[in-house]
């Protein structure tokens, strides 16, 4: 059994099954709409993922994707055991104990899967990994890897009884048999805290990092510290969304929510995600008011930035804007957000065409960049950074 969620849906694997579950439905009304149920597989997923389109499971041995709107399912026999995955906008990363394997997520076939070559070089057993920007983070042996997507190794750092790693936008965090450790991009440690219980699952967000052990839900801050916890005995598992918390709880046998305020107090901060999405086009804005050439153009379903005629890639500026508002870091984390960046720019008529170009609609983002009053205090740093994406 395993849960995860996108913008729209909380996703429950269980019985052979993949469930998508109406959040809006749930939250609003109280009723729990199953939006879709996935084919019946071969493997009931232990591990969920999303990238643009997909919702991505693995069992044992098997690979699953779900198309994420509908629920259309197909599978993969990849004959040797799944320890992990991980994902962006296009591309999936499994490990098993052997190897670090990449799928496109458009192209489903086992003869398509490329092993890294890199893994030759690991200690074993791999156990986990997870991306941020253009580095996998890899945990194998009694070892802490940093590698480059395109398989090069940049650095390693000893590190012993590893259950999970998780990413940030500030570097790994790594959940060992009894710390959350914090880790920079350079793999120095920031802080750590440490858990009880056998470790169940770990979720890191904007702000925190969520951890289920067999005792306790605890959360825990930047610093290391537990800001909140509770004890428990019956959930199974959980994700986190946006403002609430999804659990199942194994002794009601059901599906249950809880606010994030309810459980993090002064800690909590509430994230609008039109707000959020807002700030990334305003800081687009504010990059064009500065001199700079911005375009943006919609393919296939991704969005393309151009900035003084060159690519940007959409996932770096979520990236680079998650330094200065956290929040925006739910968008890379979990690709599964995205559609969200499609409904907001056809609801607020973000884009203007003029003749084959497609420009930021500037006076609708000038009101957009008021909602955050520290929008234009940070606004030269801003625009800087995501200039220099350009190079």
């Amino acid at each position: 059994m395993q849960m995860y969620t996108d913008g729209e849906r909380v996703f429950i694997s269980r019985n052979y099954r993949v469930e998508g579950i109406s959040k809006k439905d749930w939250i609003e009304k109280g009723e729990r709409r199953v939006v879709w149920q996935s084919a019946k597989l071969s493997e009931t997923p232990t591990l969920l993922t999303n990238t643009r389109f997909y919702l991505f499971g693995a069992g044992a041995t098997y690979l699953m994707r779900m198309d994420r709107r509908s629920g259309q399912t197909d599978e993969i026999d990849f004959e040797k055991e799944i320890v992990d995955i991980t994902s962006d906008l296009r591309d999936v990363y499994f490990v098993t104990h052997e190897g670090i394997y990449k799928l496109d997520a458009e192209r489903f076939e086992k003869a398509k899967i490329e092993r890294l070559a890199v893994s030759d070089i690991l200690e074993k057993p791999i156990r986990t990994l997870d991306l941020v920007g253009d580095y996998l983070y890899v945990s194998a042996g009694n070892w802490l890897y940093k590698i480059k997507k395109d398989g090069e190794k940049v650095m390693e750092k000893a590190l012993a009884d590893v259950r999970k790693i998780l990413a940030d936008h500030e570097g790994p965090v790594v959940i060992t048999e009894d710390k959350v450790i914090y880790f920079t991009e350079e793999l120095d440690t920031m802080a750590n805290g440490f858990y009880e219980g056998e470790y169940i699952k770990a979720e890191h967000g904007a702000y925190q990092t969520y951890l289920l052990s067999g005792t306790h839900f605890s959360v825990f801050g930047r610093t290391g510290e537990r800001i909140a916890h509770v004890e428990h005995e019956h959930y199974k598992t959980f994700t986190e969304g946006l403002n609430h918390i999804y659990y199942y709880d194994e002794e009601e046998g059901d599906l249950t929510y809880a606010f994030k305020r309810d459980l993090l107090g002064d800690n909590f901060v509430n994230i609008d995600l039109v707000d959020t999405i807002a700030l990334i086009f305003a800081s687009l804005m504010a990059v064009e008011k500065a001199g700079h050439r911005v375009r943006i153009k919609e393919k296939r379903g991704f969005i393309d930035v151009n900035v003084n005629h060159k690519h940007v890639d959409m996932e770096k500026v979520f990236l680079v804007l998650s330094k200065y508002f956290p929040e925006v870091f739910y968008l890379y984390k979990n690709p599964g957000y995205y559609d969200e960046i499609d409904n907001f720019a056809q609801k607020y008529d973000l884009f203007v065409k003029e003749g084959e170009e497609v420009k930021l609609n500037l006076d609708l983002l000038e009101k957009f960049s008021e909602i955050r009053q520290d929008f234009k205090t940070l606004k030269e740093d801003i625009v800087k950074d995501i200039v220099a994406l350009s190079g």
